[in-house]
């Protein structure tokens, strides 16, 4: 196995884990407030960072086997740092179509299931909440979290483009909907707010642009997306997705013996 593989397969949930462990004897008081802002925006650093380099890799890893998608990736290059969902969507359909020019008769619907994944995530979150520090810390961004993440499922998301689009939702017009359905902002639109948070975070804005998010956004319903343990559950669900994929990859290209 490669170097590459070896850390794309690697998932970035254990860094979630080791703060849990790391943080468990921390005390609630509220002296340690801001110690918590550090150390949950380290921690969200520390996942994108590692994500946008496992895409990275999963380029390189593609480039390696088909020559063809080489050409199209990276000829052009326009995914920037794989920060983006639609860069990232760009890469996951390179992995497909890496794994279809291998295996013609591949089956995205019987190799992939969502529902799994989406239940994977949400026991990874909850146990993190659980059974890390951070309780006295977050507990109604904890709240709002469930409100979010419990009344929607794998139905949001798409085995090839990662997220729906609520207007293209069969469940649009359900009656007794949540909030997030209502005001019509799914993972999508959650992932756009993860996008710039990330960027506030990795530019370091935060440093000299102290009343963001703004006040307007906190009196809106967007301000329930300002929430780490949201943007948590966002990576996971693309790093699953992405790991399920490259691991169908793997075994099509160890199968040819491509490189024996």
């Amino acid at each position: 196995m490669s170097v590459h593989s070896t850390f794309i397969l690697s998932p970035i949930e254990q860094i979630l884990n080791d703060v849990g462990s790391i943080t468990r004897a921390v005390e609630g008081s509220i002296s340690i407030y801001p110690l918590w802002e550090y150390i949950l925006q380290s921690v969200f650093l520390k996942m994108t960072g590692a994500q946008e380099q496992k895409f990275k890799c999963v380029c390189w890893e593609i480039s390696s086997v088909d020559f063809n998608i080489r050409r199209n990736i990276y000829v052009k290059w326009d995914l920037g740092e794989c920060s983006t969902l639609k860069h990232k969507k760009a890469i996951i359909k390179y992995l497909l179509d890496a794994i279809m020019n291998l295996k013609r008769d591949f089956d995205l619907h019987a190799s992939l299931n969502l529902n799994q994944i989406f239940q994977e995530t949400s026991i990874l979150i909850n146990s993190f909440y659980e059974e890390s520090g951070i309780k006295s810390f977050i507990g109604r961004g904890y709240d709002e979290y469930n409100l979010v993440f419990n009344s929607i499922g794998s139905y949001c998301m798409s085995l090839d483009s990662l997220f729906n689009n609520c207007q293209n939702c069969s469940h649009k017009n359900d009656t007794g909907k949540p909030l997030t359905c209502e005001v019509k902002k799914g993972l999508s639109y959650m992932y756009n707010a993860l996008y710039n948070h990330r960027n506030r975070c990795a530019h370091n804005i935060l440093s000299y642009q102290h009343n963001r998010p703004s006040l307007n956004t906190l009196l809106d319903n967007d301000s329930i997306y300002e929430n780490y343990l949201i943007r948590f559950s966002l990576l996971i669900l693309i790093d699953k997705v992405l790991i399920s994929l490259f691991k169908i990859f793997k075994e099509e290209v160890e199968a040819i013996n491509l490189f024996s």
